[in-house]
């Protein structure tokens, strides 16, 4: 008996210590997700979510936060996208990293979180809007419309999705005018931020 009962002491330890060690990582993924929200409202660029853990990724796993941080990467990415400005010089650069967004953004509106999936399309449909006014045609006029139909369905509380949508809406029908992004208050409201892109952590 005495054998068993050593062998099931070792395992109650063992797994005290690795109880012990999940909720240390638990609390660390708290910490990052917390430290990462506040970085970012300071500094966009500057933010990130990574936790230091001591058993892989298990905590991230039993918390389920891979999306929340997907999530919050792709409205970062999204931010630094914003500031880049089409050059002769920069043509390349410029297209790769708009391409990584609309990827990054067209995962997050996959999520079965109606309004985070409601805020990536909201983006997309203004990157495709940036698009259009920058030669891009009305191909991306009508992608525009359709992401933001898309978002306000998904969630009919998502404002800047519904607003975007009726201003694109408004400008299609008056023929003749050619508006660019961020005249009359309406997709630059929407603007260096994003439309519905708000705060990582609020909306999540």
């Amino acid at each position: 008996m005495r054998p068993l009962r050593s062998v099931l002491a070792v395992v109650l330890v063992a797994a005290a210590v690795v109880a012990a060690l999940l909720a240390a990582d638990v609390n660390a993924w708290h910490g990052a997700l917390r430290n990462g929200d506040a970085v970012y409202v300071a500094t966009p660029s500057r933010a990130t979510w990574r936790a230091d853990t001591h058993i892989g990724g298990a905590a991230s796993t039993l918390l389920g936060i891979d999306d929340d941080v997907a999530a919050r990467k792709a409205l970062q990415a999204y931010v630094d996208a914003s500031k880049l400005h089409l050059r002769l010089d920069n043509a390349a650069e410029v297209e790769a990293a708009r391409g990584h967004v609309q990827d990054a953004l067209e995962r997050v509106a996959r999520s079965t979180d109606r309004p985070r999936a409601a805020q990536a399309l909201t983006l997309l449909g203004v990157l495709a809007f940036r698009s259009s006014a920058s030669g891009g045609g009305d191909s991306q006029v009508d992608a525009a419309i359709t992401d933001f139909t898309d978002a306000v369905r998904s969630d009919p509380q998502n404002v800047a999705a519904a607003f975007d949508l009726e201003l694109l809406l408004r400008l299609t029908a008056a023929r003749g005018t050619r508006v660019q992004p961020g005249q009359g208050g309406g997709f630059g409201r929407s603007g260096h931020r994003g439309a519905g892109s708000g705060q990582p952590g609020s909306g999540y």
